[in-house]
């Protein structure tokens, strides 16, 4: 909570509020007037003159017993003289005929009200309610019953129904001191909020211009144990014409509870109908919509309060809040998200989130039931959902942790770390889940899988099927010169797996072959789990009816913590490149042990991965003699290398569409140091992606690992259509047999931990 210093500062520095609010409650402020500092001119006639002589009855504890709205009138004239009044409703205030409230909007009804400018007693609603409250201000930004509830006000027990708040581009719109147009948010029950709001139920209807709170557009204070339950819809005007002055503000956003937190908002609930609608195209701005708030500020705290409402936005939507660097914990979405994109004249990134949108702050504790869903008129990029929240829009910055949400209802694409998956049959435990009592760990790692794991919070969906040797078990016959490796190698594709083999043979033998014997070749089937934090990058293009091609969806998935971009070695040209930004903790399959075998993203911080996707008109050109092309590559190394190049494996692993999976790994030894490297490759019909990692060799090298995932991540649908690169400009084509990929052992000699890397600009948070 903010003392009075702080509160001045604020007023006068930030854009989107105002400098003070006059006297009457009808302010000259809005409308296009420039704000200014109360002054005595500002008040009212009459203002100054006692009012009290004609004040209700007192009770016991020398409150003010408001039984009619004629009490009610006279608190707000009395209210100008002391705002400290302390007041106890006696029964529901009905201020006007409610029979068409919801008509509101176009007639106003009989009786309007001015707002309470500032406010710093006690109101007790005592469980009644004020019923068919409308703003009698020509300048509707006052809209709210009271206008600023200051740090020693209090507000309980108090029902707001069948009432009306609104703000229009017309009534409401001002200059700041840098005379630029804003417009004033709308809410219902107070504007700014420094005190205290407990026990307040909203039943109303809440438009906004642009931004709009429920119950506060902004929150300084507390709002504990009080709930939505009208409709608010906000970016309302439709203007096409960009006002002259320029705009103050470049973000607009909504929230059941209040528009902006950045004070504690506990214990509540909204089930209201959250919109936030786009402007003209023309207006450059971005949008957040929340269940709970619109925004949460490095400040804000939002704790134990649950939305069952639906959220729409244009943009950035949440269950709890649409944008926040603050913390949100122990919070419930069960309402529907949906994102639904404007037709604007530029592309903008758009998000749908069970609890928030765009995370920059913490969510801890949380669940998400309900469904986030987004619908794209045209496609940018591939809009993401996100079963809980984004982080990547601030990268390093947001955290999740203890984070829950149901598969059915959402389909998030990546995994992230500290959120988890349940399923619909799991709903007798949601509970235990908020409470702790039941905890599903992170698991992480890129370690081959033996069998399907049943890891907590994972399901199918989250591994990668690799398979080696035939679809099923066959029966070999062995030949003379036959042996347990090259049996594997021919099977396999690789002699280190002789052991997989079934060979029932006499010990006695020690295991040699006896041709016109028998010998089993079982299937091995691998299991990749996809890694925790990882997002999009590279797309794929589509034709729109303009003739214009735009991206639509990503290619592959690397970790957050990873830059990607271009590489200054000229024997790279035609390959982009993949490099860590900083150590990460060890990668293990069992979240509870530290395993020595554990991955690290940068064990050397000079690791590069360099990759490219390409067209492929002649389909996959090592099938038919996938041994030729390892003796081809073995030849090319002793071309380049000498015998500075050994230590080859081969590896080749089917996909679930059909496809192989090609890899090799070998050392390089220079003058100077020893690399590791490892290339996969993807090749099919209409769609080529190579990848060649390297990293100097040091205690904990795990190339093999990131390079296979790398490639086995990679979209296994998608087809280009025309080759993007020219063959010829490759280096190393000598004594190198396919023209269509990269010479590896000529990158590999030319490989500096010195070469400049330039990293590109990415989308984030796409999937």
């Amino acid at each position: 909570m903010k003392n009075n210093v702080t509160k001045f500062v604020f007023l006068l520095t930030v854009i989107i509020t105002f400098i003070s609010f006059p006297a009457t409650g009808c302010a000259s402020g809005a409308g296009g007037k420039k704000l200014t500092p109360f002054s005595d001119s500002d008040q009212s006639p009459g203002a100054g003159r006692s009012v009290f002589l004609n004040a209700p009855a007192q009770d016991a504890d020398g409150y003010y017993l408001l039984d009619s709205m004629e009490d009610f009138k006279w608190f707000i004239s009395a209210c100008e003289e002391n705002t400290g009044l302390n007041v106890r409703l006696t029964q529901d205030l009905i201020l006007n005929d409610t029979s068409h409230w919801i008509d509101w909007t176009d007639s106003q009804p009989e009786n309007g009200f001015k707002g309470i400018r500032h406010y710093n007693g006690h109101f007790d609603g005592n469980g009644f309610a004020i019923e068919g409250y409308y703003s009698a201000c020509a300048e509707k930004w006052q809209t709210p019953i009271f206008l600023t509830l200051e740090e020693d006000a209090v507000i309980t027990d108090l029902q707001i129904r069948n009432s009306i708040f609104q703000t229009t581009y017309k009534d409401s719109f001002y200059l700041d001191e840098n005379d630029r147009t804003n417009i004033a948010s709308s809410s219902a029950l107070c504007y700014y909020n420094y005190g205290r709001i407990e026990g307040c139920q909203i039943d109303a209807s809440v438009f906004g211009a642009w931004s709009a709170g429920g119950i506060a557009s902004f929150n300084y204070g507390e709002i504990t144990d009080c709930h939505f339950t009208g409709t608010l819809e906000a970016g309302l005007e439709q203007s096409k014409d960009m006002p002259e002055s320029g705009l103050a503000s470049d973000a607009l956003y909504a929230g059941g509870i209040c528009r902006t937190n950045e004070g504690v908002i506990l214990n509540c609930t909204n089930k209201g109908n959250i919109t936030l609608h786009s402007l003209s195209g023309s207006y450059y701005m971005s949008y957040s919509a929340g269940g709970i708030a619109g925004r949460v500020s490095a400040d804000g705290i939002v704790e134990n309060c649950e939305n069952s409402g639906p959220v729409e936005c244009v943009q950035l939507a949440g269950g709890i809040a649409g944008a926040s660097w603050g913390r949100i914990s122990k919070c419930i979405n069960s309402g529907n998200v949906h994102v639904e994109q404007a037709d604007w004249d530029h592309a903008a990134a758009l998000i749908g989130a069970g609890i928030c949108a765009s995370n920059g702050g913490s969510v801890t504790t949380c669940l998400n039931t309900g469904s986030v869903t987004i619908h794209q008129i045209y496609l940018s990029f591939y809009a993401p959902i996100y079963g809980i929240a984004c982080n990547t829009v601030n990268p390093g910055k947001g955290s999740v942790e203890n984070c829950y949400y149901v598969k059915e209802n959402t389909a998030q694409v990546y995994r992230q770390s500290g959120v988890h998956k349940l399923s619909s049959k799991d709903a007798a435990d949601f509970s235990a889940y908020l409470t702790m009592n039941k905890k599903i760990p992170d698991v992480d790692t890129w370690e081959l899988l033996n069998t399907l794991p049943n890891y907590p919070g994972t399901d199918e969906e989250d591994y990668i099927h690799l398979k080696l040797g035939p679809d099923s078990g066959i029966d070999y016959e062995i030949d003379p010169g036959d042996s347990l490796w090259k049996i594997a190698e021919e099977f396999y594709g690789d002699g280190f797996l002789y052991d997989k083999l079934e060979y029932k043979a006499d010990p006695s033998l020690n295991h040699f072959l006896i041709p016109g014997s028998h010998i089993t070749v079982p299937p091995i089937d691998y299991y990749l789990l996809c890694a925790n934090d990882e997002e999009g990058f590279s797309w794929s293009y589509c034709q729109l009816p303009s003739g214009e091609s735009c991206p639509t969806h990503f290619i592959a998935a690397k970790p957050i913590n990873w830059y990607y971009g271009s590489m200054d070695i000229p024997e790279a040209a035609g390959l982009e490149v993949l490099w860590p930004k900083q150590t990460r903790p060890p990668l293990t399959a069992d979240p509870q042990a530290a395993d020595s075998t554990a991955i690290q993203d940068a064990a050397a911080s000079d690791i590069r991965i360099l990759y490219r996707f390409d067209g492929n008109p002649g389909g996959d050109f090592f099938a038919p003699d996938w041994m030729g092309v390892q003796g081809s590559i073995r030849k090319s190394a002793k071309a380049y290398c000498g015998n500075a190049a050994d230590g080859f494996r081969f590896y080749r692993y089917k996909l679930d569409n059909g496809e192989s999976l090609y890899g090799y790994s070998f050392r390089l030894y220079r003058q100077t140091d020893t690399l590791k490297c490892t290339v996969f490759y993807r090749i099919r019909e209409g769609f080529l992606a190579e990848f060649i990692g390297i990293e100097p060799v040091g205690e904990d090298e795990h190339l093999l690992e990131r390079v296979r995932y790398l490639a086995a991540r990679t979209d296994s649908l998608l087809t280009i259509d025309e080759i993007q690169y020219n063959y010829e400009s490759f280096c190393g084509k000598d004594d190198w047999d396919f023209p269509q990929l990269h010479n590896p052992f000529a990158i590999a000699l030319a490989y500096s931990k010195e070469a400049e890397c330039n990293s590109f600009v990415l989308f984030t948070g796409v999937q």
